[in-house]
């Protein structure tokens, strides 16, 4: 068995002190062309395979989603370990590609790589929705077979994915949560999480009440569901018994109440808030959008600027899409200028946000100059624009389009 120990750098380094620092902060490299030069230096040192640093290389590479380059760092040891395989499923799951994670850990256990403890929690990020059943079930069998069920962070992994996987996962999140000898805060909340997600809001409030200890995680998360249940009188009751409440369920009770149309209550608790972030404010903004209170909306959007918030995709998007829904230009204008004043480098989400807006406001011509402009399109890109036209009547307009997408390969 390999064991990872700290290294010293090889004579020929002509400054190992630094290097060695840079080795042991490389994990934490979010900067490639940083990360690219000691890559370099640590070929030069012939430490690519060292055990102490090629998970580290990987690690970095991910941070910088280069998931293709942590691949090659990996498939350059011969005889990669499990710490080895724990940093690449990692790193496939923090890079979207929980497939290639999965495929990383049978490939492990077909070369005779014993998983250890940690291997488990990374592997079961890749499991969710109804389809991944049956391989958390695998997984669990093997958890069992070979005595990794007592590690508490196991079966607090498995609670969770099972509670992603629809009502038969649920029955066996339940299962396994009654049959732990060993309980600790992360599997209540997990599993009272799992009830609220499968909106079994009466047991998980029960399973609330019978927690040994509560922490913010464990208020917010049965507010959540009171919340998204619609329930606010029960939600508003909840929030007012919580000893600690912070930005998210500030926020989550906003959320609430924008939702159900009772924007006077909705204003009042934002006004309250001592702390705003960024999604408190794109909550009662988008609130006021969606029912058309256009006025409220811009005075708003106005005052988040005033207080120094510097908009994201995830707000941009939002409120466009509440301007779309409620055919609200003047806040969707607003919104652009913003973006133009502060030369924000658009997405392709943001761009399709910014022609379904246009579009569905009534200025198409508009919209089509934004698509018109876009670096990369997608699927969706074209449908907003095609819709767009159609529902402006412009026939021969919208067979261009159509025909210009499939010649782009999207039909």
């Amino acid at each position: 068995m390999q064991i990872s120990v700290p290294f010293q750098a090889p004579s020929r380094i002509s400054n190992p002190t630094l290097f060695e620092q840079k080795l042991s902060d490389l994990h934490k490299c979010t900067n490639l062309n940083q990360l690219k030069q000691i890559q370099a230096l640590i070929y030069r040192a012939n430490l690519h395979e060292d055990p102490f640093v090629a998970p580290k290389l990987i690690a970095s590479f991910s941070l910088c989603r280069q998931i293709a380059l942590a691949v090659q760092v990996f498939d350059q040891i011969q005889e990669p370990n499990v710490q080895l395989y724990n940093t690449l499923i990692r790193a496939h799951i923090q890079n979207s590609q929980p497939s290639q994670a999965l495929a990383a850990f049978f490939e492990m256990r077909n070369r005779g790589v014993w998983p250890d403890s940690f291997t488990y929690p990374f592997v079961l990020k890749a499991c969710s929705g109804q389809d991944s059943l049956r391989l958390v079930q695998m997984i669990h069998t093997h958890v069992e077979k070979y005595g990794f069920g007592s590690d508490i962070f196991v079966p607090n992994s498995l609670i969770d994915s099972y509670s992603k996987c629809g009502s038969m996962g649920i029955q066996a999140a339940r299962k396994l949560f009654m049959v732990m000898v060993e309980r600790d805060l992360v599997s209540w909340n997990s599993m009272v999480g799992g009830l609220v997600k499968a909106g079994e809001l009466r047991e998980a409030h029960q399973l609330f009440d019978e927690m040994p200890d509560k922490d913010t995680v464990s208020w917010n998360t049965i507010l959540g569901g009171y919340v998204k249940a619609a329930e606010m009188d029960s939600a508003f009751e909840l929030f007012q018994k919580m000893p600690e409440r912070n930005v998210v369920s500030w926020s989550t009770m906003v959320s609430g109440y924008c939702k159900v149309g009772d924007m006077a209550m909705a204003r009042m608790l934002f006004d309250k808030m001592s702390t705003k972030n960024l999604v408190a404010w794109t909550i009662i903004i988008s609130g006021y959008a969606e029912k058309g209170l256009e006025n409220d909306a811009i005075s708003l959007y106005n005052k988040m600027e005033e207080a120094g918030m510097k908009i994201d995709d995830a707000t941009i998007i939002s409120i466009l899409a509440a301007c779309a829904e409620s055919g609200l230009l003047g806040l969707g204008n607003r919104v652009q200028s913003s973006m133009k004043r502060n030369r924000y480098k658009c997405s392709t989400h943001v761009s399709n946000a910014l022609v379904d807006m246009y579009a569905k406001c009534g200025r198409f011509n508009r919209a089509l100059s934004v698509f018109n402009g876009m670096e990369k399109r997608d699927l969706v890109s074209w449908n907003a624009i095609i819709q767009g036209s159609a529902m402006h009547g412009h026939e021969e307009d919208t067979l261009q389009l159509f025909s210009r997408m499939k010649q782009e390969g999207f039909a």
